[in-house]
């Protein structure tokens, strides 16, 4: 592993608290082989709404896994409060979608 892929598992690890470390691992495969997604991605950090949403989901997942809900439901639960806000930002998030989109089930 190269520096660049360290630093970027170290940045992965540290904004997606509680993803097992082979789903990391396969985040930075296919970052490392489409260099315009980690452009992609850096401007959902820009976006104040997408980050406000996305930050929100996180924790409301996380309480609702602290409050004894399993981790799946938890976030499918969330995942469909917030419904509405995934259609109306959705060309923002494809870039996300599509690091996503060949992992399975992101665990949290």
């Amino acid at each position: 592993m190269g520096l660049k892929s360290f630093i970027l598992k170290k940045v992965l690890k540290s904004k997606m608290k509680g993803v097992p470390d082979d789903q990391i691992d396969a985040m930075v495969k296919k970052i490392e082989e489409n260099p315009e997604l980690a452009k992609q991605l850096k401007n959902l950090e820009d976006n104040k709404e997408v980050k406000s949403l996305l930050e929100n989901i996180q924790k409301e997942t996380e309480e609702k896994i602290k409050n004894g809900m399993n981790a799946e439901m938890a976030q499918m639960a969330v995942m469909m409060k917030y419904k509405n806000e995934f259609i109306k930002h959705r060309e923002a998030l494809e870039p996300l979608m599509a690091l996503m989109g060949g992992l399975g089930n992101i665990k949290i």
